[in-house]
């Protein structure tokens, strides 16, 4: 009897898994058509809130692993700009690619050219559709300002505002003009809930590298109840690291597995999760490819490397 109840439930959770996976290339068929180079890749991007555990790795199949990726969601932002300028036209037409990584402190990175390898599943691009240009990004730290700090820069004038640090690609933007007209969108995971969206105007850039293909700006915004959830969230972002670290560090080598996690908006749409893997590292550049699939919009974001062997250099 008990051998027979657990077939019974075995078939169960292999109907479970299909039903699962079919309701996750239903919702991926929304992505846009018409796209050769990232086609294949549309049916690899899972929506955030159909991510499932059985989506990892089975090394990696924890709750450790799972707030992680999911703390990361949180904090990933969708960039818009309106009007393609004609600095903006200059740069894109450098078609310059970013092969990113950003492992929790470290940042390491490598341009090249697209049409050395038009193909490659690594190659993130801006998406410009009736001159507009979305990308994605990752909070890095807020701050909370008040009159003494200076001036509200809102028309508002506020007593209290805030300060968002966003980390994304060079490609999107280039002086502290431009990232004015920048719209930073929040929680942006679900379609059903576009009343929970929140919104921040760009300000200014306080760093760009456009050799790593990096930059740092700021966004600011009069709700200072958005800059403390925000805090909150990386916080729980920082606490998931931690936990997975103890979790993974000493049982699990990363360079046997070379799990690779981006969370981006595709085309400016919702949150999606992509899972792929690096190849090795060379001797004599630090910088990492991974064939982590993703599409028009996902430049800026955030490329998770959960590798918890204290003596990789990664």
């Amino acid at each position: 009897k008990v051998a027979k109840k657990l077939k019974i439930l075995k078939k169960n959770i292999v109907k479970i898994k299909k039903n699962q996976t079919q309701d996750c290339r239903e919702s991926r068929q929304a992505l846009p058509e018409g796209c050769k180079v990232n086609a294949s890749n549309h049916q690899k991007l899972i929506p955030v809130k159909e991510f499932l555990l059985f989506h990892l790795p089975s090394r990696y199949q924890h709750v450790e692993m799972w707030n992680l990726i999911q703390s990361l969601v949180d904090i990933t932002v969708k960039l818009e700009v309106s009007g393609m300028s004609e600095e903006r036209k200059k740069f894109k037409t450098n078609k310059q690619s970013l092969e990113m990584v950003l492992n929790q402190t470290q940042v390491k990175g490598v341009s090249k050219n697209v049409d050395d390898e038009s193909n490659s599943s690594n190659t993130m691009s801006v998406f410009a559709a009736n001159d507009v240009a979305f990308g994605s990004g990752k909070v890095d730290d807020v701050f909370i300002r008040t009159d003494r700090d200076g001036p509200c820069p809102c028309p508002k004038q506020c007593p209290e505002c805030g300060e968002i640090r966003v980390f994304t690609s060079a490609q999107l933007m280039y002086d502290d003009d431009d990232a004015k007209h920048f719209l930073c969108t929040f929680f942006y995971d679900d379609d059903e809930q576009v009343d929970q969206l929140k919104y921040a105007r760009g300000d200014r850039i306080v760093l760009r590298d456009l050799e790593k293909d990096l930059c740092m700006f700021i966004c600011v915004t009069c709700d200072v109840e958005l800059i403390r959830k925000l805090e909150g969230m990386l916080d729980k972002f920082e606490q998931s690291w931690e936990d997975a670290f103890d979790r993974y560090a000493g049982s699990l080598k990363w360079r046997n597995e070379r799990l690779t996690v981006i969370v981006s908006h595709p085309y400016g749409l919702k949150k999606h999760i992509a899972l792929g893997k690096t190849s090795e590292v060379g001797d004599s550049e630090r910088g990492i490819h991974y064939d982590t699939p993703t599409c028009e919009g996902s430049v800026g974001a955030y490329v998770l490397i959960p590798d918890f062997d204290v003596k990789d250099e990664v």
